[in-house]
């Protein structure tokens, strides 16, 4: 019973440090995620046009090409 309760309560204070971590760790993740979108918003166009353009190029060579 005696080291039950001693499990018990390194949990309840392990439960307890996550507490005061979680904020700072949302706070960081939020910024992160946010940088990230921001990146993939310029670069994700980019890289539709390319496709684009590889795909046309593709084509306008099938074509013409026989």
């Amino acid at each position: 019973m005696k080291e039950q309760n001693k499990y018990d309560q390194m949990l309840s204070g392990l439960c307890d440090q996550l507490q005061r971590i979680l904020p700072f760790a949302e706070k960081v993740t939020d910024e992160i995620v946010s940088e990230e979108t921001e990146m993939l918003q310029v670069h994700i166009p980019r890289m539709f046009e390319v496709m684009h353009r590889a795909a046309r190029l593709s084509c306008d060579y099938v074509k013409h090409g026989r």
